[in-house]
C-alpha cells in the first residue's frame, strides 16, 4: 500500500486522468490513494499550499470497472470513504475521483477532464 506519509507527493497538471496515471507509474510511483481522515487532510493541505488557486485535482479513486465498486488505482483496499452530500453522483462518464480544497469530501468525474493531480511514492 502507499501512504501520503512518509513520501514524496507531487501535484501537477494532466490533461486527462490516463496521463495522470501514467506520468504517476513513471515517476515509481502512483495516483495518490487515501486511507484515513489524516492522509485526506493531509492532501488537501498540500494542494492548498501549492496551487495558485483552490483546484479540484485528481486522485486516485476509480469504478470504472463496475459502477460503484471504488477501488485505488495502487491496489489498495479502497477503506477510507469521504464523498460529499450527494455523490458520488455516479453513471459512466463519472468514474474517476477528485479532491479539492474548498469541500470536505471528494467528487467523482469524467475521466478525461483536465486537473491537477496528485502523485505518491513511498520515499524508501
Amino acid at each position: 500500500m502507499t501512504s501520503v506519509f512518509l513520501i514524496s507527493v507531487c501535484l501537477c497538471l494532466s490533461s486527462g486522468l490516463l496521463a495522470a496515471y501514467t506520468f504517476c507509474q513513471t515517476a515509481g510511483g502512483h495516483l495518490a490513494s487515501i486511507h484515513s481522515a489524516e492522509e485526506h487532510k493531509f492532501i488537501r493541505d498540500y494542494i492548498n499550499q501549492v496551487s495558485i488557486t483552490n483546484t479540484l485535482s485528481w486522485i486516485g479513486g476509480h469504478d470504472a470497472v463496475r459502477e460503484g465498486t471504488w477501488l485505488w488505482s495502487d491496489g489498495s483496499k479502497f477503506d477510507f470513504i469521504n464523498f460529499n452530500g450527494g455523490e458520488p453522483s455516479g453513471g459512466a462518464g463519472r468514474n474517476c475521483l477528485l479532491i479539492y480544497y474548498g469541500v470536505t469530501g471528494w467528487y467523482d468525474g469524467g475521466c478525461g477532464a483536465s486537473f491537477s493531480f496528485m502523485c505518491s511514492k513511498d520515499s524508501v
